[in-house]
């Protein structure tokens, strides 16, 4: 057993910037603690010129770093959260979840202007299809272009190929760019990914020393919003090629979650309960909602 914890991460700028953060929070409580970055490449990488749901969905960024944990290459696996599928590989766990950034989603256009202010005709840049639809519906006389690449690269496209593109502010504000954010959606504007702005710490399930490094830096509130949103992930499909998203607020006790699903329509739900039944409760808004669109 190595004396230096190896973080396994992607290597682009935002996934560098998430593994920094858990490393120094790690180093905040374990004053001596030696650790090591280690850069893993994902096929979502290396495969730029075909949307993810073409390539093999969510997991395309986290198998690699997954193989790397089973052997024993490295000792945590740090990921966005909303980029894993639901089912984990066996012998791996979730072990921990950092305080959750800013979950919404942001437009940036090339001079500032608002989404709502964009004139008509307007060719609007994402990768996501919960985000194509849900802008849509916003606005259905604006165009969506399909885009990938990193953050940066998303960018670089915005007054080229595109006018305006639809970003996590999560990952602007962690980047060090939320300067360049026109416009934040509300929430009843456009639902989140699940999971979007937490940050994922997997490890294998029988290494007890690495669980109790990171059990020290989870977040309870971030763990019950991500059991009920990975819950009802698990009933529609971690990998499910259909626009979904899921957000959950704990207020005291009580755990609110909503929801939006599209099949050939979008159906948005909701649903109240106690924090203890977070994932329950995630399943049963899920069964309720595909329940409704199977009549």
């Amino acid at each position: 057993m190595s004396d230096i914890l190896k973080i396994g991460t992607r290597g682009s700028v935002l996934a560098l910037k998430q593994a920094e953060l858990v490393e120094s929070m790690l180093k905040e409580i374990f004053k001596d603690l030696k650790t090591e970055i280690v850069i893993i490449k994902t096929q979502g990488d290396k495969i730029l010129d075909k949307s993810i749901d073409k390539i093999g969905g969510k997991g395309v960024f986290v198998k690699e770093i997954e193989q790397a944990l089973m052997d024993n290459k490295i000792d945590i696996a740090i990921h966005s959260l909303k980029d894993m599928p639901e089912e984990m590989p066996k012998g791996l766990i979730l072990g921990a979840v950092t305080e959750r950034e800013n979950p919404m989603d942001v437009f940036v256009s090339a001079d500032g202007t608002s989404f709502f202010d964009m004139k008509s005709g307007s060719r609007i840049g994402t990768g996501s299809l919960r985000r194509g639809v849900q802008l849509k519906r916003l606005r259905d006389d604006i165009e969506i272009v399909p885009i990938r690449g990193n953050i940066n690269t998303r960018l670089a496209k915005v007054g080229k190929e595109v006018d305006g593109v639809v970003l996590a502010a999560a990952g602007l504000n962690r980047a060090g760019l939320s300067d360049k954010i026109s416009y934040e959606f509300k929430l009843s504007e456009m639902i989140p990914a699940s999971c979007q702005g937490i940050i994922g710490i997997q490890i294998r399930d029988n290494d007890e020393r690495v669980l109790n490094y990171v059990k020290a830096i989870n977040d309870e509130n971030s763990d019950i919003c991500q059991q009920a949103e990975r819950g009802f992930l698990k009933v529609v499909g971690a990998d499910c090629h259909a626009p979904i998203g899921a957000f959950a607020t704990v207020n005291g006790d009580n755990i609110n979650i909503k929801c939006v699903y599209y099949d050939k329509e979008l159906v948005f739900g909701e649903i109240d309960g106690h924090k203890r039944d977070a994932k329950e409760l995630g399943i049963k808004l899920a069964n309720k909602i595909t329940g409704r669109l199977e009549e």
